[in-house]
């Protein structure tokens, strides 16, 4: 009886793919649609970095063997205490600083030039972004080229203007050079730090811009307390950008100086570099690279925190 009666009750629908997913919540639709960019994260990002790791962990000398042996944390302490890495410290900073004050002043210029209204102003935002456009192996040559000195730009024009008398050599000396360097990458930041000043400027109510005039206040009195409060948040990432760009910054100064004159323009990006292609000391490199990539998250993270609680005292 009890069988018959089941064999006439109707059996349960499977539930199809596309039920499941017409059902599905928006958390889980939303990593679902993520899933592709994640997966390719992890296969591109996470695992080298976590096989970095593992090697700075390691003994990795080519020019020697090629057998690999762990030795903790030996590289760290080797390149901690190499004198070379001290030096690069210091150079790395000056670079960095540099970079950071040039392209912010300069690319906050722009911003508050190309938001008022004059005659070309489309074109001239358009300009304003192609150094974004060039590719940094590109701009290092186009620079090299610049500061050349026996065909260069810098030297014709200096020496047509009356300012030098004869052609001199700009890549020579490593404080100058490394200048120069940090004025291309500032140069190739300016666009992109333009574009987003100039987006929080056009966000600024006008309505604050006249009652700031109707209270007398001048050019100056209107920039320091209506467009620079609003500008903080966008000038404090601004500032830890070009922090993360400078540090890491090893293509442009490859094509520009290649480290040189000497060991002038060696920061610890292109340190890096010099250990693992030329020494082919992949630990060491590799550990070398970890202790940027913590330097860089460090300085990050104080500037954005020491901004934050800048702006809350305000």
């Amino acid at each position: 009886m009890e069988q018959s009666i089941s064999s006439t009750l109707p059996s349960p629908e499977r539930t199809t793919f596309w039920q499941r997913f017409h059902r599905m919540d928006e958390v889980s639709f939303g990593l679902l649609l993520l899933s592709p960019t994640l997966l390719i994260l992890f296969i591109f990002l996470v695992l080298p970095i976590a096989y970095a790791v593992t090697m700075s962990f390691q003994q990795i000398e080519l020019t020697i063997s090629p057998d690999r042996t762990w030795t903790g944390f030996d590289n760290y302490v080797d390149v901690v205490t190499e004198r070379a890495v001290r030096e690069s410290v210091g150079r790395t900073f000056f670079f960095a600083a540099l970079t950071i004050v040039i392209s912010t002043l300069l690319a906050l210029g722009l911003a508050l030039i190309l938001n008022e209204s004059f005659r070309g102003r489309g074109p001239a935002r358009v300009l304003v972004m192609l150094p974004w456009a060039v590719a940094p192996v590109v701009g290092g040559v186009l620079w090299r080229y610049i500061f050349q000195s026996n065909y260069g730009l810098a030297n014709a024009l200096l020496y047509q203007l009356g300012f030098i008398q004869n052609y001199r050599v700009w890549l020579d000396k490593p404080t100058l050079a490394l200048t120069i360097a940090a004025i291309a990458t500032a140069w190739k930041g300016i666009p992109f730090l333009t574009l987003i000043i100039l987006a929080a400027l056009q966000s600024i109510p006008e309505a604050l811009f006249r009652a700031a005039r109707m209270d007398g206040a001048g050019l100056w009195a209107r920039f320091r307390f209506v467009t620079l409060p609003h500008l903080r948040n966008i000038l404090i990432f601004a500032v830890v950008l070009q922090i993360i760009v400078s540090l890491q910054t090893f293509d442009l100064i490859f094509t520009l100086t290649r480290g040189g004159p000497g060991q002038g323009t060696v920061v610890l990006s292109f340190l890096v570099f010099l250990n693992a292609f030329e020494r082919l000391s992949i630990g060491k490199a590799s550990a070398l690279a970890v202790l940027l990539a913590l330097l860089i998250i460090v300085l990050g993270s104080v500037s954005f925190l020491s901004m934050q609680a800048r702006q809350q005292k305000a």
